[in-house]
Formats: structure tokens, C-alpha cells, sequence
């Protein structure tokens, strides 16, 4: 026992002797991390011992100090952007660093299936790092660079919490398949198929965990994704580990939504002088309370955020681990979105550094609430009614007028209906990196293994105490829609790189395939026995109906580029992308996507030797390439049977039975190709202080995908799918960065981008009439409002060309205005073809809803430690249909049976007796200027030694708009029907680094 304490005190001697040891044998260096040719501190640049994990980064003045071990001979300094430098310590204890921006690293840019120099770049390609991103509350992840990007739109039709936001790269290349670009987040080409509720399907990554987006804009660039590249690529890098010591940092933010505007609604006072002047026999049908039914379903809403991440590694392996919470309210009682988001990045070299191994996993858990769709029936009740009416037992106490087609209580809709969803996702990639140096040196081999997994549930319980059983013919509902949607990825390829004398070339070839998986089982259940159970027990239900969609898909690719670089002034591209696609049958199955790209760096030329006093870059890039559309949907080439849904079922008795029906199918069907022209020229002046790029790009779609009309007996439908058309898109597109002033204490720079675009279609093949209708709206019974017609811009509105009074005002119906006897409202229009008679032949082609301009700005300045950024976003020449206006609009409203309708604000001044939904007096100008973004933040530095640093910022969101549409929102997707209306929102956050 005695010899045993012994040993023990012997080894805790030692223990201690050999700690004492270890602090005393190391010295301390420190020094400044600085910018060669700025001279400004390098803020969180990496010191790391090298052969050690030890490491630090620099603070807020470039200043670091770093306890080195006494065997470690050397620092190692890194900084995103700039080479690696390693200096000797050789006994100093101060050792200050200036480290040079290295072209190679400084200027990546991330292409399909890898990654090229900014100056070898041929196509149209705009990256957005993170310091560039837009600030504040932001779920879906494409508003982070909205307003960035020359020809890029991307807008919010609704500011319902994370609705996904329109995203239209050089305006779109069809018009009944999809127009959204194709995303890839660190290698994997997303589904961005069935996400429940409108969502958008970049809603489970976290904005705070992106680094970079890239935006592939033109066919040579987007080519390499062959039938899924027609409408662009955005490619999104998420952030990876760097060597030295962890790094922690935290984020925390609360929010404000606020209401800035609303639906144009009469209040209680007006609707009674409306009522007493249009329909005075109405006015006992009068309530005495004056409710503003949208004013009960607004809230202040709001919000908060946390993100945590640990980040560090060592010489051969690199992490990065992080957290993230957003919960944010809508401005519309109920409509709430929260989530719940995971991030892994992990990378480690094995074998001499030969072998790469990167895995990068992502998950999320969204919940969201939404909105029941109630804000066209804050529009429609009417407001001399109360909210509550204890004594209307049947409707839980709500005001109802219980008749078939009058409008419900919105409040009572709020507060009574479920309407939520559950998403769990995932996505996840192993990347396999292996360098054949040895054996052929610039010979590599990298295989990508991805999989993207999600898994959806929506609920939606109405009570038997809400108007269904009076409206509808049923005592309460329960719908239970599921959805499981997989996709699996394999992609491997070789990359060759060679150098001989003046010239460099990569070649690249490689092979994709990738499968989709959807399952669908839905549950829809009727006439309930009880409410206790809401959508726990849809036994409860008498009428129960369920069905379930198994829908499967596989995309087969393969695929080469080459790059090819003479004397760094000759600059070539070319990429071959051969597609199979399930969704099409045998004879159109596979395509071939090609292009080419050819780059002229002109100041490397004798003849430009005057040039580079003004010009510090000058080329010339033109590029022509095809790529295709294959996002409308499955298993239309084929005559498949669908289940029936609610509206077309048979009816037996009292009874309604679902039946099987037969799809109308095209055996001839393909995809959309679309085949791009661009010529573009990049500039920088004085040494890139002042930069920019100017693009020219001309597109053609051709067999453009839409559901037409045929012949009764020649399908199995009266509509189907089919190839009808050609497409043709042209634009120019000019961005300009500039850094105006830059001291030490103070610097501001600007960039900004307009873009010119337009659309118009040059081939509709015949089915009956050469044009064809689209655009439904709100009101009457099948009424369409646009039109696609050859020679005219997609979507063109199609209406009548409104009479004007002499006060100004439109004609009012109701008045025989060409003293023919007859009272006919068409009167109030113009004769058009000068026949005498007005009528459909009457109606003209109008204005588009898409924007003919689109502007971004932005401005970042600082002094000191305090920066403050704005971002600008705007269009011209976008028009919008008031559907609000147009719908309820008109006084007949009032005398409804049995019920008072309210009306639209507009009535007031236009007198219409009845709806005039093709007068061209609801077709106004949509060109805004909308102040997007506005951040202030205020850098402490280290504020606890050296070790923790703080920052605080606060955001604006939304803060004003410029423009002359009447309705609430001119961003409402060319037809306003009063969507969910956006809120301003304030953001007040702070950020503590470690």
C-alpha cells in the first residue's frame, strides 16, 4: 500500500514538473496581419503554429498575440482571399505580416462541376459573397441577393413569412412549365417539387450559414446542367471550417412586422351613405356596429433568431458545426413560420494530401401556420356588423349570415380554422477527391454522393361550428395531406490540367444520375360526429375519402467541358451535356445540350499597351449555348388513370362518389429548348477602383410547353399538354461598382445594375384560334384576363378600352349613351374596328405585367467601426391587374340576397352598377422604387481581453415604396387579388465572436 502512494506522489511530481515545464517553455509572439498594397489591417485573419492546433485570428485592428510552444518554429497566416504565408519565428517575438492578394485564390469563382479563376471566366456568371448579402429577417434564402444582380428579379408576391419569392433570371423562357432557376447547394441539384403551402424550397438552409451565390445566368455557363439549366442556375456554396484555433459565434435578433398598408375597403360610415344613395331599400338589412373586418385580422408581429457555430481544424482537416432558430409572425393573425436548422461541414486529407474527403449535411424542421384566406372576406363583409353574436349558438358564437353565398366571418374563419404544416428535411453530400500526380500529374477524380429528403405533413381542421354546414352542405372537414419526397445523386468526373509554355487547358468529363421518389397519401374526411379530437381522430369523420400519388423519375446524364487559355489573352469554353429523362417517352427521351464561349482579354495585346494607364481589365466575351426545360411534370406522355379530387366526383343520391378518370396525354411530348446568344464586356478603370459589366443576350425557346384546347373525341380530355411555340427574349444588362472614397476612417462604395428586357412570342402553333387565353381572375365564371398571341409580350392583358367623362371619371354603366334605346354597358367602351358595334372583337391587347426595366442599388459606407448599407430596388413598365378593384369594384354588390356585400373603395368614384372586368381602367402602372434594405451596425471589437469581440446591427426592411398603383402591393405577380400583405419590418441583433 506504502509503495503504491509512493508511485502515485512520484507520478503527480512528475505530472506537475512536466506542467510547469510546458508553461515556461514557450514565448509569446505578436504582431499586425495587414493588406500589402492597402496597408489596412486584416480583420480575423488565421496565426497558427504550424504542426500544432494552436492558433488565433487578428481583432478588429489587425493586431494578434499567440503563446507558441518552444519546439514550434514557424507561423502560418491565412486569410480568405490571399495566399498562405509561412514566416520562421527564428527567436522574435514580434512578427508583423503583410500579406499579398493572390490572383488564383482571390478571384474563384464557382462554376457547375467546379470552379475557375474570375479572369478565365467566359459566360455570364455574378457571385454575391456574404458581406454582400441583404440583412434582416430573411427565411427564404433568394432574397439575400435580391436587387444584386443585372437581370435578375426577384420579388415577394406575398409577405406572408416564408412564401417563396419569384426568382426570374433574364425573364423567364416558358410559360406553362416552370420559369425558376435550378439550385445546387454544394453540389446538389435541388427538387424543388411539391413544397407544401407555397414555400420556398430553399426555406430549410439558413442564411446565416451561406458564403457565396453564384448566379449562372447565360446558356455557355448553365449548359453544363443540360435540360434543367433553360431558366439559370444559382448555385449556392455554404460556409466550410478553416485551420487555426475554434472559432464560436454567436448571433441573436429580435423582429417587428408592421402593417404598412391595407386592403381599400369602405369603413362602416361610408358603406352606410354608399348604401343609402345606390340601394336605399337595403338599409334595414344595416347592422348598428362598425367593425373594420381587416383592421381584426391584422397583429403587430413578431420575431426572433439564434445562430450558433464552431468552426476550426487543423493542417489536413477543416470543420465547421453550427445551429439555427427563426420563429417570425405575419401581419395576418395565425400566420406564423418557425424553424429548426442544422449544418455540417467537414473535410479531411488523407494520404500525402491525395485524397480529399468532404461531407457537408443539412437539416431542418419547419413548422408554419397559415393563413386561412380570409383577407378577401375582411373585403367582402359588411362592416356594419358585428364580429361576435353569442346567440348564434350554431356558429360558435360568431356573426354569420348563414346563407349559401354569403361572405363568412373572416375572424371567425382566424380563430375557429387549423391550418398548419410540418416539414422535416434533409440534404446531404460526400465529395471523393483523389489527385493522380504521381502518376499523371493534373489528373484528378472526384465522385459526389448526395441525397435530398423531404418529408412534409399539413393538417387543416374546420370545426362544425364554422358556416360550412350552412354554405357548403357539410358539418366540419379534416384534410391530411402527406408527402415524402426523396431524391438520390451520383455524379463522378475527371479533370485534366495541363500548362505548356503560354497556354493552359482543363478538360473535364464526367457522368451524372440522379432519381426522384414522391409519395403522397392524402386523407379528406367530412361531416363530423365531434370537434374534441380535432385532426388526431379522423374517424370522427362520416364521409371519409383517401387516396395516395406514388410518382417516380430518373434524369441520366453525361457530360464534358474545356477550358483553354493562350498567352492569358485567349480564353475558349466548350461543353457537351447529353440528357435522358423518364418523363418523356422513347423517341424524345435523350437530348443534347451544347455550347461554347470564347474570351478576349485585351490588355494583354501590343496594340492595348496605352490602354492599361486608364484600363486596369478589358474583355470581350461572347458565348452561344442550348438548354432545355424538363420541370412541367410526370407521366404525361402516358394514358394513365388519376384519382378524382373534390371537384370532380360523381354524385349518387345526396351523396358524392370519387371516381378514377383517365388523363389526356401527349406520346409526343419534349422538352423546351432554349438556345442563347450573349456578348459581354467586362471593364475595371484605375486599378479596379472603378469596374463593371456590360452584357447583350438574346434568347429563343422553342416547343414551348402549354395546356391548349384540342377537339372533343381526339383525347381523353378537352385540354392537354402539349409542344405549341417558339419564345424570343433579348435584353441588355450594365453593372457598375465603384469604391467613391476610401481613407482609413472613412470609405464608401456603390454598385449598382438597370437591366432592359423584353419577351414576346413568334410561334403559336394552331389548335382552333391562333391566340389563347389565360390569366383567371376573381369574379364571374371563367373569366380570363390575359392572352398569348404571336408577336406580343407572354401574358399581354386583354380588355376594353375604357370612355372617359368630361370630369374625368370612366363612363358608368347603365346609360344609353348612343341614344340607341338600350341602356347596354358595353357602351362605355371603345369601337375599337370601326364597326358600330361593341363587342368581343372590340377588345385590344394591352400592357404585360412584366417589367420592361429593372433597377438595383446599393451602398455600403463606414467610419471607424460603424457601417452602415441600403440596397434600392425598383422596375418600370410593369403593369398590374387591379383584381381587388375590378372584382368588388361595383355597387350591385350591395343588393345581394338576403345579404349586404361591402365594396371596394373605388366604387365610390367609378359608379359602376356592375362588375366591368375587362375595362382597361383596372390595368395600371406597377413601376416602383422600394426601399428594400437599410443596416447599421457598430463594430466594439474585443470587448473581454482578447478573446471575445462584439458586434450589434439593425435592420430595416420594406421601409417605403414610390409608385402609382392604387392597390396595396404593385409586387403581386400581374393580377392583385389582395395577397398577403408585405410588412416593414425592424431588426435589432447582435453578434459576439470567440
Amino acid at each position: 500500500m506504502q509503495h503504491s502512494l509512493l508511485r502515485l506522489r512520484h507520478l503527480l511530481l512528475l505530472a506537475a514538473l512536466l506542467g510547469v515545464r510546458l508553461v515556461f517553455a514557450q514565448t509569446t509572439v505578436s504582431g499586425i496581419v495587414t493588406d500589402q498594397e492597402s496597408g489596412e489591417p486584416l480583420i480575423g485573419a488565421s496565426i497558427l503554429a504550424v504542426g500544432t492546433s494552436t492558433g488565433t485570428i487578428t481583432d478588429f485592428d489587425g493586431n494578434y498575440s499567440l503563446d507558441v510552444p518552444a519546439e514550434v518554429t514557424q507561423l502560418q497566416f491565412s486569410y480568405t482571399g490571399y495566399p498562405n504565408t509561412v514566416e520562421d519565428i527564428n527567436g522574435r517575438s514580434e512578427i508583423n505580416v503583410a500579406l499579398t492578394a493572390g490572383e488564383l485564390l482571390q478571384e474563384v469563382v464557382v462554376v457547375g462541376y467546379g470552379a475557375v479563376r474570375k479572369e478565365d471566366l467566359t459566360g455570364a456568371v455574378a457571385t454575391i459573397e456574404e458581406e454582400s448579402f441583404n440583412r434582416g429577417a430573411i427565411v427564404s434564402p433568394q432574397n439575400l441577393i435580391s436587387g444584386k444582380v443585372a437581370g435578375v428579379n426577384i420579388s415577394s408576391n406575398s409577405g406572408n413569412p416564408g412564401e417563396a419569392p419569384t426568382v426570374r433570371i433574364r425573364g423567364g423562357t416558358s410559360i406553362n412549365a416552370s420559369n425558376d432557376p435550378l439550385y445546387v447547394v454544394d453540389g446538389v441539384p435541388l427538387d424543388a417539387n411539391g413544397v407544401a403551402g407555397g414555400r420556398s424550397p430553399l426555406n430549410f438552409l439558413n442564411p446565416d450559414d451561406i458564403a457565396s451565390m453564384n448566379v449562372l445566368k447565360d446558356a455557355s455557363a448553365a449548359a453544363i446542367y443540360g435540360s434543367r439549366g433553360a431558366n439559370g442556375v444559382i448555385l449556392i456554396t455554404t460556409k466550410k471550417g478553416q485551420s487555426g484555433a475554434p472559432r464560436i459565434s454567436y448571433r441573436a435578433e429580435g423582429t417587428i412586422s408592421e402593417m404598412i398598408d391595407r386592403t381599400q375597403n369602405l369603413d362602416a360610415a361610408t358603406f352606410r351613405d354608399v348604401v343609402t344613395y345606390a340601394a336605399p331599400s337595403r338599409l334595414e338589412s344595416l347592422g348598428t356596429a362598425n367593425t373594420d373586418w381587416f383592421n381584426e385580422l391584422t397583429q403587430t408581429g413578431y420575431g426572433t433568431q439564434h445562430n450558433l457555430s464552431i468552426s476550426g481544424g487543423g493542417e489536413t482537416n477543416t470543420y465547421r458545426v453550427s445551429a439555427g432558430y427563426q420563429q417570425l409572425e405575419g401581419v395576418i393573425r395565425g400566420a406564423e413560420t418557425e424553424r429548426i436548422s442544422v449544418n455540417l461541414n467537414f473535410s479531411q486529407k488523407l494520404f500525402d494530401d491525395k485524397l480529399t474527403v468532404s461531407a457537408s449535411l443539412k437539416g431542418a424542421n419547419e413548422n408554419n401556420v397559415y393563413d386561412p384566406g380570409v383577407i378577401n372576406a375582411s373585403l367582402d363583409l359588411d362592416p356594419t356588423q358585428p364580429v361576435y353574436d353569442p346567440a348564434n349558438t350554431a356558429y360558435g358564437g360568431y356573426f354569420e349570415y348563414g346563407i349559401a353565398l354569403a361572405p363568412r366571418n373572416p375572424v371567425s374563419a382566424t380563430e375557429q380554422i387549423l391550418n398548419e404544416g410540418t416539414t422535416y428535411r434533409g440534404l446531404g453530400n460526400l465529395d471523393l477527391e483523389y489527385s493522380f500526380d504521381d502518376l499523371i500529374p493534373g489528373l484528378k477524380y472526384k465522385a459526389v454522393l448526395g441525397f435530398d429528403a423531404n418529408s412534409g405533413k399539413t393538417n387543416r381542421f374546420v370545426p362544425t361550428t364554422y358556416a360550412t354546414n350552412a354554405i357548403d352542405g357539410y358539418d366540419g372537414e379534416i384534410n391530411i395531406t402527406s408527402n415524402l419526397r426523396t431524391s438520390k445523386l451520383f455524379d463522378t468526373y475527371f479533370t485534366y490540367e495541363k500548362e505548356f509554355g503560354s497556354q493552359r487547358a482543363s478538360l473535364q468529363v464526367g457522368y451524372s444520375y440522379q432519381n426522384f421518389n414522391f409519395e403522397g397519401p392524402s386523407l379528406r374526411g367530412r361531416d363530423l360526429t365531434t370537434d374534441a379530437f380535432g385532426t388526431a381522430n379522423p374517424g370522427v369523420a362520416q364521409d371519409i375519402v383517401a387516396f395516395n400519388s406514388v410518382v417516380e423519375n430518373r434524369l441520366i446524364s453525361f457530360f464534358g467541358r474545356l477550358n483553354y487559355n493562350f498567352d492569358e489573352r485567349y480564353l475558349i469554353t466548350a461543353s457537351l451535356r447529353r440528357d435522358g429523362s423518364s418523363r418523356f417517352g422513347p423517341s424524345n427521351r435523350w437530348g443534347m445540350f451544347p455550347s461554347a464561349a470564347f474570351a478576349w482579354r485585351i490588355l494583354q495585346e501590343d496594340f492595348a499597351s496605352g490602354l492599361d494607364n486608364t484600363f486596369s481589365d478589358l474583355k470581350l466575351r461572347i458565348g452561344y449555348g442550348v438548354t432545355g426545360n424538363q420541370d412541367f411534370g410526370d407521366y404525361l406522355y402516358l394514358p394513365v388513370y388519376q384519382y378524382s379530387d373534390q371537384m370532380t366526383q360523381y354524385q349518387f343520391g345526396n351523396g358524392f362518389v370519387p371516381t378514377i378518370r383517365p388523363n389526356a396525354y401527349d406520346a409526343d411530348l419534349k422538352w423546351e429548348e432554349t438556345s442563347s446568344l450573349n456578348i459581354g464586356l467586362d471593364f475595371g478603370i484605375l486599378n479596379n477602383r472603378f469596374s463593371g459589366t456590360l452584357e447583350y443576350y438574346q434568347k429563343n425557346t422553342d416547343d414551348l410547353l402549354f395546356t391548349v384546347n384540342v377537339p372533343a373525341g381526339t383525347n381523353l380530355s378537352d385540354r392537354v399538354l402539349t409542344n405549341i411555340g417558339a419564345l424570343d427574349n433579348r435584353g441588355v444588362e450594365l453593372t457598375l461598382n465603384g469604391v467613391v472614397y476610401d481613407r482609413e476612417r472613412f470609405g464608401l462604395d456603390v454598385t449598382g445594375n438597370v437591366s432592359f428586357q423584353h419577351t414576346e412570342i413568334s410561334r403559336l402553333d394552331g389548335f382552333g384560334s391562333a391566340d389563347i387565353q389565360t390569366g383567371g381572375i376573381a369574379g364571374g365564371v371563367g373569366n380570363n384576363i390575359q392572352l398569348l398571341s404571336v408577336g406580343e409580350t407572354p401574358n399581354s392583358f386583354y380588355v376594353y378600352k375604357q370612355k372617359y367623362g368630361e370630369d374625368g371619371r370612366p363612363l358608368r354603366d347603365g346609360v344609353d349613351y348612343n341614344e340607341d334605346g338600350v341602356a347596354n354597358s358595353l357602351d362605355i367602351y371603345q369601337d375599337q374596328n370601326g364597326d358600330g358595334i361593341i363587342n368581343e372583337q372590340d377588345l385590344v391587347i394591352n400592357q404585360a405585367p412584366a417589367p420592361d426595366v429593372l433597377l438595383g442599388l446599393t451602398a455600403n459606407a463606414r467610419y471607424g467601426r460603424l457601417n452602415a448599407s441600403f440596397t434600392l430596388r425598383g422596375t418600370l413598365g410593369n403593369y398590374v391587374y387591379n383584381n381587388a378593384a375590378s372584382n368588388a369594384g361595383h355597387l350591385s354588390r350591395i343588393a345581394g340576397p338576403g345579404y349586404v356585400s361591402n365594396v371596394h373603395a373605388s366604387a365610390v368614384y367609378t359608379r359602376f352598377n356592375n362588375a366591368q372586368y375587362f375595362s382597361d381602367y383596372y390595368v395600371e402602372d406597377g413601376s416602383f422604387l422600394r426601399l428594400d434594405n437599410v443596416s447599421l451596425s457598430y463594430d466594439f471589437g474585443n470587448i473581454i481581453g482578447e478573446a471575445l469581440n462584439l458586434n450589434v446591427y439593425a435592420t430595416a426592411q420594406n421601409l417605403f415604396i414610390l409608385t402609382e398603383y392604387s392597390g396595396t402591393d404593385p409586387e403581386s405577380g400581374g393580377i392583385d387579388n389582395n395577397p398577403f400583405p408585405r410588412a416593414r419590418i425592424y431588426t435589432l441583433g447582435a453578434r459576439l465572436g470567440l
